[in-house]
C-alpha cells in the first residue's frame, strides 16, 4: 500500500508491503510511483533468491522539509526480506523543490532498521540484529546522497560508508552556537558525533557549496574509525577531537574556496592525520594577531597545510605563511619547528613513550616578517 499525509503542511510518503510465503519469480524487486504530489519514489531490491519462500514485511517512509534554507529529506524505514541481498537502492525526486535524494546498500543484511537524514545535516541510524550480520559488520558499504538544483546546477552532499557496523549512530551537522564577540574561526564548523560496535569503518563526507549554501567545498576521508569519535566545537569557540582506543587511524579534511575576510581567500586547506586520540584547538588573538594553542595531546601525528590568495591593489597574491610551533611536554619546552604555509609535526612523542599518560602541548604562531618575506619572494619568482 501506498499513502501521503501531511502534517503542519510537511508531507510524509509511506510504502507498506507484506507478503506470507513469497517466492520471487525474478531476482529483483521494484516499486515505482511517479508524480504524486510531484515527487517520484523509487524501490530496488536486487539479488533475490527465486527458489526460497519467505515471509516479507517492508515498511518505508519518507519526508521532506521543504520549508527549510536547506531542505532536509528523512529516509525511515524497517524490513525483514527473508534473506541476505546483493543491493538495495531508494531514489525520490522532487521536482517543485528541485531536490534528488537516493540511498543504496550493497550486501544488504536480511533485517534492518535504518534511518537517514539529508540535507543541512547528515544523519545515519543503522541497527541489525546479530544474527543478521556478518561478525561485527552488517553491510559492505552504504552510500547516502542529496542533490540541490541550484541556478541550473546540481550540488551535491554524499556520504559513503564502507564496512557498515551492525550497529551505529552518525550525526554530523554545522554547530549553531554563536557569539560575535568571541573567536570566530570554529563557529559554524561541521560538528561530528559517532559511536558503534565495531572499531575498522572507513568514511566519505563532501558536500559541494551551494548543496549547504555556503561558499566552498568540504572533503573529509577517516580510515578505521573507531568505535566512539566526536569532533565538535567547545563551549569557549575551540575546535575538539575526541576519539576511543587508540584513536583514528587515518583522516583527512579539505576545505576548498573559503573566503576567510574581505581580500583573504583560503584556495584550498587540508589537514591529514594519523592516529589521532583526542587534542583541543583554540585561536587567542592578543593585539589582534593570532596565536594557536593545540592542547590536550595525547598522540598521533598530524600534517596541516593551506594555500591563500590576498587581494591587493586589485592583484591576486599567493601569500605565504611561515609558521612557528613549540611544543610542551608538562610544562617543559620538548620540540620546536617551522613550516611556510603548513605544519608537519608528531604530535606528542614522550606520551606516545608513557602510554598516553602526559598530555603535551603545541603553541603556534604566525611570523609575520618571515611571512611578508616569504610572499615577496613568491610573488617575484612566481
Amino acid at each position: 500500500s501506498y499513502s501521503v499525509t501531511i502534517t503542519d503542511e510537511i508531507p510524509t510518503f509511506e510504502i507498506l508491503a507484506s507478503l506470507k510465503g513469497w517466492t520471487p519469480y525474478r531476482p529483483v524487486l521494484t516499486i515505482q510511483l511517479n508524480g504524486l504530489a510531484g515527487t517520484d519514489t523509487l524501490l530496488i531490491l536486487s539479488g533475490l533468491n527465486t527458489t526460497l519462500e519467505r515471509d516479507v514485511s517492508i515498511e518505508m517512509s519518507t519526508t521532506t522539509e521543504s520549508e527549510l534554507i536547506i531542505p532536509r529529506n528523512t529516509i525511515d524505514m524497517t524490513y525483514d526480506i527473508g534473506e541476505r541481498i546483493d543491493n538495495a537502492r531508494v531514489l525520490q525526486l522532487n521536482h517543485l523543490r528541485g531536490i534528488r535524494t537516493e540511498m543504496m546498500m550493497f550486501n544488504v543484511p536480511a533485517s534492518a532498521d535504518l534511518y537517514s537524514k539529508i540535507g543541512d545535516i547528515l544523519q545515519a541510524d543503522l541497527n541489525v540484529d546479530p544474527q543478521d550480520r556478518i561478525g561485527l559488520k552488517s553491510a559492505d558499504s552504504l552510500m547516502l546522497q542529496q542533490l540541490r538544483k541550484v541556478d541550473g546546477l546540481w550540488w551535491p552532499s554524499t556520504m559513503f560508508i564502507r564496512d557498515v557496523p551492525g550497529e551505529m549512530h552518525l550525526l554530523a551537522a554545522p554547530a549553531d552556537n554563536f557569539d560575535i564577540h568571541e573567536e570566530r574561526s570554529f563557529q559554524g564548523m561541521f560538528e561530528m558525533d559517532y559511536s558503534s560496535n565495531s572499531d575498522d569503518m572507513d568514511l566519505f563526507i563532501e558536500t559541494k557549496g551551494k548543496a549547504q549554501n555556503v561558499r566552498g567545498d568540504t572533503l573529509m576521508l577517516a580510515e578505521n574509525l573507531p568505535d566512539r569519535f566526536e569532533l565538535s566545537v567547545t563551549e569557549d569557540f575551540g575546535a575538539k577531537i575526541s576519539a576511543s582506543g587508540n584513536g583514528v587511524e587515518k583522516l583527512y579534511i579539505r576545505r576548498t574556496n573559503v573566503m576567510f575576510q574581505e581580500n583573504v581567500n583560503v584556495v584550498s586547506s587540508e589537514l591529514v592525520g594519523e592516529n589521532l586520540q583526542g587534542a583541543e584547538v583554540h585561536i587567542y588573538r592578543p593585539i589582534g594577531y593570532p596565536v594557536i594553542v593545540v592542547d590536550g595531546i595525547t598522540g598521533g601525528r598530524i600534517v596541516a597545510t593551506s594555500n591563500t590568495e590576498v587581494t591587493v591593489l586589485g592583484y591576486d597574491i599567493d601569500a605565504r605563511g611561515a609558521l612557528l610551533d613549540a611544543q610542551f611536554t608538562g610544562g617543559i619546552p620538548t620540540a620546536s619547528s617551522v613550516g611556510i604555509n603548513g605544519v608537519n609535526s608528531d604530535l606528542s612523542l614522550i606520551s606516545s613513550l608513557t602510554g598516553g599518560k602526559i598530555e603535551t602541548t603545541h603553541v603556534m604562531i604566525g611570523d609575520p616578517f618571515s611571512s611578508l618575506l616569504a610572499t615577496a619572494v613568491a610573488a617575484v619568482v612566481g
